[in-house]
């Protein structure tokens, strides 16, 4: 007997999927500390010695490398890109017709 495989395919964003409140924050969140996480990997860089450049203590640091953002806003996230010396532009614009709803991105240059 073959086993049927079932699936949900997903929406793009995985914290809608779940049914977290928020999901787009969530996922633009989570898309920041991706990217500092990259940053910190890149430069070599003990937590200790990013908690330093960031402003924030070891544990904290720890914390966003291992995804646990819920003491993290998204504009905190977003200062934090900036101490590690990258531009943050924020850009609003008005929703294509073809969308139901506006959503929120970002985008890594």
């Amino acid at each position: 007997m073959k086993a049927k495989n079932n699936f949900t395919e997903s929406s793009g964003n995985v914290f809608a999927d779940l049914g977290i409140k928020e999901p787009e924050e969530m996922m633009a969140k989570a898309r920041v500390a991706f990217h500092i996480s990259q940053i910190i990997t890149h430069r070599h860089i003990s937590q200790k010695e990013a908690a330093g450049l960031l402003g924030l203590t070891q544990p904290k640091v720890s914390n966003i490398l291992a995804g646990r953002l819920g003491g993290f806003s998204l504009e905190k996230l977003l200062t934090l890109m900036m101490r590690l010396n990258r531009d943050v532009e924020i850009v609003i614009k008005k929703k294509p017709r073809t969308r139901e709803q506006a959503h929120m991105s970002v985008v890594y240059a």
